[in-house]
């Protein structure tokens, strides 16, 4: 036998692999010309992080054109050499990763990419470098990275994972796409519409003819889950590419998700993602969350279902750069906003961002946005395109980046809020204003970044709509941007304001993308000059509300119902109606679904009833033992009935919270608390009662509206003394708010009112015939006259007396309104 010559083999020596990422930096062979070395921000970031480098979650923030992708590839690498096991670098768009992995390249980094289900080499299967991917191809319910041995994921553009990760876990019933399913669903929800009084608007709704969305109370999904699953099933999901990812994980959960229903679309997704379902967020595996702003960290927390370990954010002026900011709807002499944009960006090249594609209609003139799966060509074509091109994307305020010349115009148009039918439901119908701020913030944050890179770019940047306007130039608002970006929409504000034209405005951008001598100074100057204050983050509260949201969305989803019950304890109850008491609402809601389905009956429909009650956009819980025969009677008297405590057909009993709730109606607690029991008093009366000022920082205290449209505007002076004259302030203030009130409801007569002592307006006050003076010992009075009614009215009653019991105690007790108001001691404020 002759001897193998295993001399002709060549085995290479594997030397140690440098884990400190610095140093796998400087042993790189770098192609790309514009990388000389680390810049100060990129070098502390990475040795601040190489000190935490063990911890399970570390989130590192760094500006938008503060090269954080040579970061986050670093990093990648260093967790790859250290474990010799498989890394994940998650973006958030196909275009992303090729970009990712082209820098990568110049760099003089390796990297492995996996998008429309192939890997582009072996080096992330053997170990050798990452694997840049999408965030969908991660969360997808059929990922293929759910079983491999991954030590490390690297959550490029953090603040943008929320809408993404929900949209995986969302499962879409198409008018047009899933043969009958949606016309099933939608028939089978039919008759609770037509039993809680929306038959007409939900027949509107489902013939197409209007653009509205419904949620369908938790409790009739479960009441008819078996006809859902049916349906589900017959429609053979799993083999329908546009469903059988979402499906994966909706299925055997159908009963834990929100069911959402457009003109187009039922939607199944749930109350919050729940990301410990899936291998990433296990112990053992560690996550670095980059982002451009980490304003939004109760965003963050409610997503990822934490907070980090560590934050990593280098002081760095990289990444701001010089931004004219136009508002044209301040211009006295702008009516339509959108057009006047139009005319400014008309001989330029010019980015659009819009929320939906029903705002895009807004610019059909000019431009429409390309089908999704037409986005990234298109993107390509505009970067590389000529002068004038217009370019408009709905609901994208990431991962698009359009440095230098390849975009010197940006218009943001409207709010950026309504990415997905649940959030657009939160914002749009139930008003959870409070709590969509940071993740406002950060959108909008966002978006300037979209042609900016570095401090030598410059662009103009023009904000349109009459919500973005009005968002951007509140104060409390603006204290969530960056300190820089105030400064530059103080100076933007200051620049729009007056009687300039379009075509004056198109003058004034010229200057800036000239480079006139006369706009570097004046930019120059006020930037020095303007005042900004540290971004604002309130609290703790948002990020603790955040965290219980979020493990009860857990728990729900594991079906632990007793741990989701007990999560929502008093203590956070009272932190989440401080904020709002939308949001309040919506977590009662939820909390009575847990209580459901741990077989808590009556505690679940004391909640339904309350949420409400205290939210009229919240669905109402219907009890066909109730509320079959109650149609013919006033709406006042349903929406009091709704919150009766049935224990059973023969025990009825009133609201076991009302007499706690309108304590401070005697007026011995805080200003809020007080303002807070008279909402109370409004809601039990069986109105739609609300703390507008606490939910948009803008309004009355508490507003009083019936469904006829008749409003009480309530301004609490409880604090005033017994000899002190309402102002001229106090009545402009009032002023202010009837015509708030007539720009954001539809009231069509308003009842302005002070609830203070029964004084007179200065002389130069000026109040109107209508302003009245109500005494807090009034309402007082109507509370506790109220409690006794309501203690008549059901100590008696059986379900099918409720309402007409209800009825007769009310009237007899002068309780109806608007006649109520007649038994009040109120006066005319007169001057």
């Amino acid at each position: 036998m002759v001897a193998f010559d295993f001399s002709r083999i060549n085995v290479r020596s594997e030397t140690p692999k440098p884990v400190d990422p610095i140093e796998i930096f400087q042993s790189a062979t770098i192609a790309d010309q514009n990388i000389n070395d680390l810049w100060l921000a990129q070098g502390d970031a990475l040795r601040e992080w190489h000190q935490h480098r063990a911890d399970s979650d570390v989130a590192v923030a760094l500006n938008t054109g503060a090269g954080k992708t040579l970061v986050g590839l670093l990093i990648a690498q260093s967790l790859v050499n250290e474990t010799n096991r498989q890394v994940i670098y998650a973006c958030s768009s196909i275009q992303l990763v090729e970009q990712t992995a082209e820098k990568a390249r110049g760099y003089g980094l390796d990297v492995s990419t996996y998008h429309s289900r192939r890997f582009s080499s072996d080096a992330y299967q053997r170990g050798t470098a990452p694997c840049v991917t999408t965030y969908q191809a991660l969360f997808n319910g059929k990922s293929i990275f759910q079983s491999h041995d991954i030590a490390a994921v690297i959550f490029d553009d953090a603040h943008t994972a929320e809408h993404i990760m929900r949209d995986q876990f969302s499962l879409r019933i198409t008018r047009e796409g899933t043969g009958s399913a949606y016309q099933e669903i939608i028939a089978l929800f039919s008759e609770y519409h037509r039993n809680t009084g929306r038959a007409s608007s939900y027949q509107e709704l489902t013939r197409g003819d209007k653009d509205e969305l419904f949620l369908v109370h938790p409790a009739e999904v479960r009441r008819n889950i078996a006809e859902v699953r049916q349906i589900l099933l017959n429609a053979d999901l799993s083999n329908n590419t546009e469903t059988m990812f979402a499906w994966e994980h909706i299925k055997d959960h159908e009963d834990l998700c929100c069911l959402l229903i457009t003109r187009s679309a039922v939607t199944m997704t749930p109350i919050t993602v729940p990301v410990s379902s899936m291998a990433y967020f296990a112990d053992d595996i560690r996550r670095v969350y980059l982002s451009a702003t980490l304003s939004a960290p109760d965003a963050f927390a409610k997503v990822f279902g934490r907070t980090p370990n560590k934050i990593v954010a280098p002081t760095t002026t990289a990444g701001e750069c010089e931004r004219m900011i136009l508002i044209p709807k301040m211009s006295g002499a702008i009516d339509n906003d959108v057009a006047a944009a139009m005319d400014i960006i008309d001989k330029h090249k010019a980015l659009i961002l819009v929320p939906s594609y029903q705002r895009a209609s807004e610019w059909e003139q000019i431009s429409s946005p390309p089908d999704r799966n037409e986005v990234t060509s298109r993107l390509n074509e505009f970067r590389d395109s000529s002068d004038h091109d217009k370019l408009i994307l709905t609901a994208r305020y990431d991962g698009i980046d359009l440095p230098g010349d390849a975009c010197r115009m940006l218009v943001i148009d409207d709010l950026p809020v309504g990415v997905g039918p649940l959030e657009w439901f939160q914002w749009k119908e139930l008003k959870m204003e409070s709590s969509f701020r940071s993740t406002l913030a950060s959108r909008i944050v966002q978006s300037f970044g979209r042609i900016s890179r570095g401090m030598a770019d410059h662009g103009v940047v023009l904000l349109t709509g009459a919500e973005l306007t009005k968002w951007i130039i509140t104060p409390r608002n603006l204290l969530m941007l960056p300190e820089f970006l105030q400064k530059q929409i103080k100076i933007g504000e200051n620049i729009s304001r007056g009687e300039h034209s379009s075509g004056v405005l198109s003058t004034i951008a010229e200057s800036c993308l000239s480079r006139s001598a006369e706009w570097l100074e004046f930019y120059s100057k006020h930037m020095r000059q303007t005042g900004a204050s540290a971004t604002s983050t309130d609290s703790s509260e948002p990020v603790d509300i955040a965290l219980a949201e979020s493990a009860y969305g857990e728990r729900i989803w594991n079906r632990d119902y007793e741990k989701a019950v007990n999560g929502l304890n008093d203590e956070i109850f009272n932190m989440v109606f401080q904020v709002s008491n939308h949001t309040g609402a919506w977590f009662t809601l939820w909390l009575g679904y847990a209580f459901d389905l741990a077989g808590d009956r009556d505690a679940a429909i004391a909640h339904y009833r309350k949420a409400h009650a205290n939210c009229r956009a919240i669905p109402p819980y219907y009890d066909n033992q109730i509320d079959s025969a109650a149609q013919s009677f006033p709406q006042q008297i349903l929406n009091v009935a709704q919150q009766m405590q049935i224990v059973r057909p023969t025990d009825i009993r009133r609201p076991k919270s009302i007499e706690t709730d309108l304590v401070y109606l005697s007026g011995d607690g805080t200003h809020r608390q007080v303002e807070e029991a008279v909402r109370c008093l409004g809601q039990y009366l069986g109105l739609a009662s609300t703390r507008p000022d606490n939910e948009f920082r803008t309004g009355p205290d508490v507003l009083w509206v019936d469904d006829a449209g008749t409003a009480l505007c309530l301004e609490l002076k409880t604090d005033k003394q017994s000899t002190s004259l309402y102002s001229k302030k106090d009545v402009g203030q009032l002023a202010n708010h009837i015509q708030w009130i007539q720009d954001n409801t539809t009231a069509t007569t308003i009842i302005p009112a002070f609830v203070g002592p029964s004084n007179s307006a200065s002389d130069d006050a000026s109040p109107s015939p209508e302003m009245r003076v109500i005494a807090l010992s009034e309402l007082q009075k109507l509370g506790q006259k109220l409690i006794n009614a309501l203690h008549d009215a059901t100590s008696d009653a059986m379900t099918p007396t409720l309402h007409r019991q209800l009825l007769e105690t009310f009237r007899s007790r002068n309780l109806m309104w608007p006649d109520v108001l007649e038994s009040l001691h109120n006066a005319r404020l007169h001057g």
